[in-house]
């Protein structure tokens, strides 16, 4: 009888939610144009102990932030330090979802008849090279679905890829359309950045603005988004269509809020419902489970879609829940936390599409896991040693290296630490500077045109100091080892993309 009474109550539950999915349009739906609204989890029907164990597990990796939205207010808001509220952030390849966004709003206002529309038709003025009838039978559709059959090798962002290849070539545009075809457009999933980028430069070529105006004008204006950084253009005015958006979490669920709400704001269609069906439904199976659609990945056995990006990016919605949740990070390419078992942690918390009772036990756990999320946990520091007096303020400069790093300075004055880092282009000599944090703990700068850099460092021998660097918003750690021996200094540089390089340098002042 347990077990059919346990059964039974299921049902109704899931009853009651897939009620609450279907009337979803006839509920009142808040817009948060201007700002998010803010509520406790039990008001949404959540449970705040649930979601303080998550915010606490995620925090064990390598995340940001953690922004958890039911019935369009904010449940849970959580920035892990150093970083830290109102902050744009890198969004890396979740620039491909808003891309597919830009896409549907140039259907929606005509600016594209369909996307069944042959890709080689509608750059018919360029001397399209490699053409043979499985490209003359790629549609925009295929670019949308990663399924154009463009021969693509991209991975590990090596020199020999082609992803690197099309980054070094003086048309970007022009290089992806002519790589040859490896299969017919339709027939299989292949991950390939070039997509993207072609539909930024149709954008351009439909609009004869860049991407990133457009969005501006057609998608983060209507949204109240203002927190957008997006690159600069390529020799040909298009927008990087493939990654180099950044946007604040409250921002990047806008995004999602507007496929919460079938691509509807406040009364205007923004993009059309067929749109987000096939970004919720997955038509194409990808890669680890995931389905895909119109640049979006999908699980649809659990309900739920997400657009995701490298080092942990992601903006998630759960319809049948009414939840949008964002996370971004820096993690390394062999860590994640798994979106599969994210979905399943929200949809534990959930306990019904009703208020639950007020629950100030729950709340003070939720509370104070934000609480310790923002509060840096400082690794271990040694006594430093006497070089540090002998180094401080000297300049070390590099010959030629592949981080076009001209010289290192360390600067050792107690809290006031800082270092200094020159490098050189093709536009002169670069300089950047910061603090450093002595003590486990990093230290912010003054915000800088290319943002805040946070650092902080430790002697891990008498002659090696480490130094770790971020840029807050950036999807990246820099670690810096500089060993010293007498006038000469070695540097083991390594990112979080899997940069490594070593520089020889030696003191010039």
């Amino acid at each position: 009888m347990l077990i059919v009474a346990v059964v039974v109550a299921s049902l109704r539950a899931f009853g009651s939610f897939a009620a609450a999915a279907e009337n979803q349009d006839t509920q009142e739906v808040l817009w948060p144009t201007k700002s998010w609204q803010t509520s406790s989890p039990e008001e949404q029907g959540m449970d705040s102990a649930s979601l303080a164990r998550l915010v606490e597990a995620v925090g064990t990796y390598k995340q940001d932030s953690l922004t958890i939205i039911r019935h369009g207010r904010i449940v849970a808001d959580v920035y892990y330090a150093p970083y830290v509220p109102g902050v744009s952030h890198d969004l890396r390849s979740v620039t491909k979802s808003v891309v597919s966004t830009l896409t549907a709003i140039l259907l929606e206002k005509g600016g594209l008849d369909n996307v069944d529309h042959s890709v080689v038709d509608l750059f018919s003025d360029k001397q399209i090279q490699n053409i043979d009838a499985r490209k003359k039978a790629m549609t925009v559709q295929n670019l949308l679905d990663m399924t154009s059959g463009i021969e693509w090798v991209e991975k590990l962002y090596t020199p020999g890829e082609t992803i690197m290849k099309m980054y070094d070539s003086a048309n970007r545009t022009a290089f992806v359309l002519n790589q040859p075809m490896a299969d017919a457009p339709g027939s299989t999933f292949q991950y390939n950045s070039g997509n993207p980028y072609l539909l930024s430069a149709l954008i351009t070529k439909r609009t004869g603005q860049s991407a990133f105006e457009y969005a501006t004008k057609e998608l983060f204006e209507p949204l109240g988004i203002k927190s957008a950084k997006w690159g600069k253009v390529d020799a040909q005015g298009v927008t990087d269509g493939e990654a180099g958006l950044s946007l604040s979490p409250h921002d990047m669920a806008r995004i999602g809020y507007l496929y919460l709400r079938n691509g509807r704001w406040e009364g205007r269609q923004i993009i059309p419902s067929s749109w987000v069906e096939r970004a919720k439904s997955g038509p194409v199976a990808a890669t680890f489970g995931f389905h895909y659609g119109n640049l979006w990945w999908s699980y649809p056995e659990k309900g739920a879609y997400m657009a995701r990006g490298r080092h942990s990016q992601l903006i998630l919605v759960i319809p049948k829940f009414d939840i949008i949740v964002v996370m971004t990070g820096f993690l390394n390419d062999t860590e994640f936390y798994s979106a599969s078992s994210l979905i399943d942690d929200i949809s534990s918390a959930v306990r019904s599409d009703q208020p639950l009772p007020d629950n100030p036990v729950a709340q003070a756990l939720l509370a104070k896991a934000v609480h310790r999320a923002a509060e840096e946990k400082p690794y271990a520091v040694v006594n430093t040693p006497e070089l540090a007096k002998v180094i401080s303020g000297k300049v070390y400069s590099f010959i030629d290296n592949k981080l076009r790093v001209k010289s290192f300075t360390l600067n050792f004055y107690g809290s006031d630490s800082s270092w200094v880092i020159t490098t050189y282009g093709g536009n002169g000599n670069n300089r950047f500077s910061g603090l450093v944090g002595l003590d486990g703990l990093y230290r912010k700068s003054p915000p800088a045109p290319y943002g805040i850099n946070a650092a902080r460092g430790r002697w891990t021998s008498e002659h090696t100091f480490v130094m770790e660097r971020r840029i807050l918003g950036h999807s990246e750690t820099q670690t810096w080892a500089l060993t010293f021996d007498g006038d000469k200094v070695t540097v083991n540089f390594e990112n979080t993309d899997g940069l490594k390089a070593e520089l020889h340098g030696e003191r010039s002042e």
